[in-house]
């Protein structure tokens, strides 16, 4: 299995990344890790299929379309032929509403949106030049931007507490310091993010923790365990599988793998 992340860019409102893909197989799979961001998904080449984990259905893209992805609790196969060639831009959890209006009615997590034969054109020749080059397409053109509106306050403040704790924090220790209930936090979650606060902080550790591993992967995995506020090694090992359907060490070993 190959497994490759998106490049990222958290110092903007809105992450972009870009992704090559080309192993010279008939069928491969692209592992994505659960993620709290939503994602713009532009199949270039041939159409690819989405599976995410715990599901058996696949969800088709077709080709020369824009698909949105709301964020999602698990982790996501993404299954492609040779030479397949893919745009995912990431969008940061705040301003999800502004590519779904209601993410309630996206059963699958996935909608369709409108993009121009232009705008792709012009997405195809950047892809070919590389990372800075759509990034610098889609910040000059702003080509998947709605009108703006206003940022829900709760929620932004939320995600700020839950990223500094690298997810680690309490929920109650959220909606206290927020002076909010625990079913008005959820309320505001779901509604624009279409994630609970309890599922965004396990995500964001999740994260933190296959972060920090592969920063230093000689570091003793019993340590970051309890670094990045999991109890003990079941318990990590226990989110692993729900996320990843994997273990901790057969996911590193397939990402040493593959990327070697």
């Amino acid at each position: 299995m190959l497994i490759k992340n998106t490049t990222q860019n958290d110092e903007s409102n809105i992450v972009f990344g870009s992704i090559l893909y080309n192993t010279g197989e008939e069928r491969s799979e692209l592992l994505l890790i659960p993620d709290n961001k939503g994602e713009l998904f532009i199949p270039l080449s041939s159409d690819i299929k989405l599976k995410l984990i715990g599901n058996a259905r696949e969800i088709k893209l077709n080709a020369d379309q824009c698909y949105f992805l709301k964020p999602r609790r698990r982790g996501m196969e993404v299954l492609c032929n040779e030479n397949a060639k893919f745009i995912v831009v990431k969008i940061n959890p705040i301003y999800v509403r502004m590519f779904c209006a209601d993410l309630q009615e996206i059963s699958s997590g996935i909608h369709s949106m409108d993009l121009s034969s232009e705008s792709l054109k012009k997405l195809k020749r950047a892809n070919e030049s590389g990372k800075n080059a759509v990034e610098n397409i889609i910040r000059r053109e702003a080509i998947f931007l709605r009108e703006e509106g206003p940022l829900n306050v709760t929620v932004a403040e939320s995600i700020e507490r839950i990223r500094h704790t690298s997810g680690t924090i309490k929920v109650r220790e959220i909606y206290s310091s927020l002076n909010v209930s625990k079913s008005k936090l959820e309320q505001h979650f779901n509604r624009e993010i279409g994630l609970s606060p309890k599922e965004f902080c396990k995500i964001e550790k999740i994260n933190y923790f296959i972060n920090s591993y592969e920063k230093n992967e000689n570091q003793n995995l019993t340590e970051l365990t309890y670094k990045c506020g999991y109890y003990d090694q079941s318990h990590l090992i226990k989110d692993f599988r729900y996320f990843l359907d994997t273990s901790p060490k057969k996911f590193f070993a397939s990402r040493v793998n593959s990327l070697s």
